[in-house]
This record gives C-alpha cells, sequence and structure tokens, in this order.
C-alpha cells in the first residue's frame, strides 16, 4: 500500500539542520511519528514528500525554509516594556518566553534577544524560521486508517474556520 489521503502512517525519521545538528533523532536513533495522512498533522511540504512511498521504502529530502516555518521576519523582532514580563525573573538573551497576557495565541515560546535597562528585545519568528530542514525517513507502516482514528479529524476538519470553537 503507497501512502495516500486517509492512510494510518508509522515511520522512523531523522530531522536535521544544515549544519548536521540533530532536531529529531540522533545519529544512534531515530524519532518515531505516527500520523494520518490529509489532516494537517505534519507540515504540508513534509506530507507531500511521503505520498507515495511504501513501507520499508527510505528517502532523504530537504524541505527549505519558505515551505517550512517561513523565512525570519525582522519585524518580528521586537522591543517590549519590561513590565511585560513578571518583576521577579531575570530575563537573559537565549532565554524563551511565553508572554501572558498575550493579544494573540502564542504556540511555540518566544526568544529574548537582548536586555537593556526597562527594553527587553524580543524575537518572535519560529524558532526555525529561516532553516532549511533535512530529513531522512524511514516508512515503517502504512494501512486505512481505522474510523476510530478518522473520527476526530474529520470532525475537526469540519470545523477547521471555527477552530477557536472546536472542542477536540
Amino acid at each position: 500500500m503507497i501512502i495516500h489521503r486517509d492512510c494510518f502512517v508509522r515511520l522512523a525519521y531523522w530531522l536535521q539542520m544544515a549544519s548536521g545538528e540533530y532536531i529529531r533523532g540522533s545519529a544512534e536513533q531515530p524519532e518515531e511519528l505516527t500520523f494520518v495522512v490529509g489532516y494537517r498533522e505534519l507540515l504540508p511540504a513534509l506530507e507531500n514528500q511521503l505520498l507515495g512511498m511504501r513501507p520499508g521504502e527510505e528517502r532523504r529530502f530537504i524541505i527549505p525554509a519558505a515551505e517550512a516555518f517561513g523565512l525570519r521576519d525582522p519585524w518580528l523582532v521586537q522591543e517590549w516594556d519590561r513590565k511585560r514580563f513578571p518583576y521577579h525573573v531575570d530575563l537573559q538573551p537565549g532565554q524563551a518566553v511565553v508572554p501572558y497576557p498575550c493579544a494573540i495565541p502564542v504556540e511555540y515560546p518566544y526568544k529574548i534577544v537582548e536586555v537593556k535597562g526597562e527594553v527587553v528585545i524580543v524575537d518572535q519568528n519560529h524558532p526555525l524560521a529561516g532553516e532549511d530542514l533535512h530529513y531522512r525517513v524511514k516508512i515503517l507502516e502504512v494501512r486505512p486508517a481505522t474510523p476510530p482514528e478518522l473520527a476526530p479529524l474529520q470532525q475537526c476538519e469540519a470545523c477547521a474556520g471555527e477552530l477557536e470553537s472546536c472542542e477536540t
């Protein structure tokens, strides 16, 4: 069976940066991932690379930054007032922070670039923005997804335009 929409897929994978640094898996051990194809559980560019593969097949490929987490946006590096952070926290460059309260939902922590007195320079870009992703994958299992595996995904797909109200 080949990978296509509504298939359950189990794969082993290694994800590296251009520098060779492992983000997922290691030289000795891959990460394992399961998902159902066609329901935005993966980066679209990653899922597209997997379509048509079969169990036992291995592939290496690079997903360019623009198709992964986007290019770095200089407008997302901003100066914030120190008062936006708890007074008792010792803010340091490189530290990951999740602002609260925040006007938009935060999907990943922001990074402190610099602290200058009462000004904190914060990078709101995704941690992998601007990075090409180097994948090695091995397909371990491909089968039709079962109704219990599909049901919550199809429900979420039905309310995709109203994710704030989705209860799943």
